[in-house]
């Protein structure tokens, strides 16, 4: 096999492990996980004693959870009668009364992607019950679109306008990352048709411009995955502070898809790298032969 042939043979082998690990990065649900148990654990051993045994795993219900067959908001009794706006009557309302305390707020083991966010099963026996019986959804699914809430009266005006602007931003964050990642995928496709198509026609020509779409893949991938760190920032720093951020000991990262896509980014700048460089490196090689001959003669 020609060396041109071999380098384009191996361009497509790594576009084409790029090309799958890209797309198992996209449809799995491991980007980002959160696990709270160091947290629990803490908040059970600063609280031991202070409650009575019967009651420290009580079961309490969570109505910020996903619930199934909640009611319409509209016909929602709103805490506190007409004309208060105290804060609360908000906090009872979102289900927030115990979480001015640090360990007030329940917190569960999740693992999200693009497209869902879901409880892990098995570590928490609260949110099994939960499921189990129905009361809870396992999977959320994450939204790309913005839907004007409905303005509730006895939440205070200026904390509804930023959640709802902090909203709006974040759903800009989740749209590029998913549109610029559906476009590498899109370009990397293309790149490796025509990688494929080089070896049966205008093999220089269609070799560079297989790198440059591999490149190019690259860039869309670099973007997505940089807007992608950008929302988890943005959502981990939203306010109010309660509701969105986490406490110092809840472990939380990125997780293998997010890997695989890295990894993705990795091979197919590689096999971008080796599209483009070659020919450079050819022509070298033969002027340095050339040369070399003119000195012999």
């Amino acid at each position: 096999m020609e060396p041109r042939a071999l380098v384009t043979a191996l361009s497509l082998g790594l576009s084409l492990c790029s090309l799958g690990l890209l797309v198992t990065a996209i449809f799995t649900d491991h980007w980002y996980e959160t696990d709270p148990r160091r947290h629990k654990e803490s908040c059970e051993r600063s609280r031991s004693g202070a409650d009575p045994p019967d009651q420290k795993n009580r079961l309490m219900p969570l109505s910020h959870l996903p619930l199934r067959d909640s009611p319409p908001l509209g016909r929602r009794l709103l805490p506190g009668g007409p004309g208060r706006a105290d804060p609360e009557s908000w906090r009872s309302l979102l289900g927030l009364g115990g979480l001015d305390a640090e360990c007030g707020r329940p917190l569960f083991a999740t693992y999200s992607g693009l497209w869902r966010k879901c409880y892990f099963l098995g570590i928490d026996r609260d949110i099994d019950t939960l499921i189990l019986k129905g009361i809870a959804q396992r999977c959320t699914a994450i939204k790309y679109h913005f839907s004007q809430p409905i303005r509730l009266r006895n939440i205070p005006f200026n904390l509804t306008k930023t959640i709802q602007q902090d909203e709006w931003h974040l759903l800009h964050l989740r749209r590029i990352t998913a549109g610029f990642l559906g476009m590498a995928v899109a370009v990397l496709l293309c790149g490796c048709i025509v990688a494929t198509v080089s070896f049966f026609w205008e093999e220089s020509l269609t070799q560079h411009v297989a790198g440059l779409l591999f490149l190019m893949t690259g860039i869309f991938c670099t973007i997505s995955l940089c807007t992608y760190a950008a929302s988890i920032s943005y959502d981990l720093h939203r306010l109010p502070k309660l509701i969105y951020s986490l406490p110092d000991d809840v472990e939380h990262g990125y997780s293998w898809s997010i890997f695989c896509a890295w990894c993705s980014l990795g091979f197919i700048v590689a096999a971008g790298g080796l599209c483009i460089a070659y020919p450079f490196i050819s022509r070298t090689k033969i002027a340095h032969l050339k040369s070399g001959r003119d000195s012999t003669v």
